[in-house]
């Protein structure tokens, strides 16, 4: 009979992660919106010492309570001694990089084991940012850690150094000049001159993406926009191995799309589901990231938060007007640096709040409470409540909810 310790693995059982209510709740404001979306705190586990009685951890089914035995289940939080433990017992080097892997592996519902360390490692490829980290571990949480070769499609994103605003600039640059390339080349082949006007279209696709109304196809449509970019990238691709087409400008402008395709395919990794929590315990958003058109290098990052399969449907079948809708916007400029703007839905009603740690910001919003007012009035909308607040908010915290540590449940049985 082994002593099995579990609740340090992911999975969809109830005593992972916590045992929060999905149940609808009121409204909320942000500090509740974001305590339930933490993002990893990492405690201090330098001092925390190893103990001398090793248990063996993993599982990711609950265990039952032995009542045969006699030996009752403990259910208890997990701490860092539990996980410095662990790396104990892998017989894993206790240093301070696995020791804060390992926490975040907890706060994500990733199992503590051998396998899933030696995966987040090899994704690493010895980076040790926290940003690299971060990209490592919601690559495994999303079941992706063996599709990808490096956190390099991830880390961008989460390190703020997207180059998404540029490269859509540099493409709209080389459009025209493109095209110029294109009917030069393919005025030889009667068949291929329809692919100028579908190049024409795509690009006028690119210009699109700066708005955010239904012309925007990556808002409407993410997986056919990047199908599209595949597409055109392959089709370039393959006109230039057949001598067809050649030229630095084509090498430049395939090189843009590859950087496009990077972007849209790692906003659509941040979009899809954690395998590893239980759907609807955390709340969850759809990610878009669009470049900001007052601001030539500057982007806007837009949430909207999901609704489960059930509430989607019983929302359209009963036309429900008290489900909450929530979206989040954050933008930064040079003069008023970082803005967060929050809103919830309800029905025709809608509650704001806007978040910057700047004094002037948030006085300049203030003075535009009665425009956004009138302009939402014409869509019948009407402000419950307007809010400003002199405060940072990290929406990392809603792209990768995680668990705190202490909310993660360790079940110790004997079975």
């Amino acid at each position: 009979m082994g002593i099995i310790n579990s609740g340090m693995a992911g999975g969809s059982q109830p005593i992972w992660p916590g045992s929060k209510s999905t149940q609808k709740q009121p409204l909320k404001d942000v500090g509740q919106i974001e305590s339930a979306n933490r993002n990893v705190s990492t405690p201090d586990l330098n001092n925390v010492e190893v103990p001398t009685k090793v248990g063996e951890m993993a599982g990711q089914k609950q265990v039952q309570q032995t009542q045969e035995a006699g030996i009752p289940t403990r259910v208890s939080s997990l701490s860092p001694k539990d996980i410095v433990q662990q790396l104990a017992n892998l017989k894993m080097p206790i240093n301070d990089h696995l020791k804060d892997v390992a926490l975040m592996m907890a706060a994500h519902g990733i199992e503590i084991s051998e396998d899933s360390i030696n995966l987040v490692n090899k994704l690493l490829k010895g980076k040790q940012s926290q940003s690299a980290k971060e990209s490592a571990i919601l690559l495994v949480s999303k079941g992706l850690g063996n599709a990808a070769d490096d956190v390099s499609i991830l880390q961008n994103l989460l390190g703020k150094n997207s180059p998404i605003a540029e490269t859509l600039k540099n493409l709209q640059v080389m459009q025209q000049k493109m095209s110029n390339l294109l009917q030069n080349s393919l005025k030889d082949f009667p068949a291929l001159q329809s692919f100028i006007g579908t190049f024409e279209e795509f690009n006028d696709d690119l210009k699109k993406l700066k708005k955010m109304d239904s012309s925007n196809r990556w808002l409407a449509n993410q997986e056919m926009m990047i199908d599209d970019l595949f597409a055109m990238k392959a089709f370039l691709g393959g006109l230039a191995k057949k001598g067809i087409i050649s030229g630095d400008l084509l090498n430049k402008y395939l090189q843009q799309l590859s950087q496009l395709k990077e972007n849209l395919l790692a906003q659509s990794i941040l979009n899809q589901n954690s395998i590893k929590q239980p759907l609807g315990l955390l709340e969850s958003y759809h990610y878009f990231q669009i470049p900001n058109p007052m601001a030539a290098q500057a982007y806007i990052e837009l949430l909207l938060r999901k609704q489960t399969g059930n509430r989607a449907k019983d929302k359209q079948k009963n036309n429900l007007s008290s489900e909450q809708d929530r979206i989040i916007l954050s933008m930064e400029s040079e003069l008023l640096g970082k803005i967060t703007v929050i809103l919830t839905v309800m029905g025709f009603k809608v509650w704001c709040t806007v978040h910057s740690d700047n004094e002037e910001a948030v006085h300049h919003v203030n003075s535009f409470r009665n425009e956004l007012s009138e302009s939402l009035a014409k869509y019948q909308y009407k402000i419950e409540e307007f809010k400003t607040s002199r405060k940072h908010i990290n929406i990392q915290r809603f792209i990768a909810p995680s668990q705190d540590i202490s909310e993660v449940k360790r079940i110790q049985t004997e079975i």
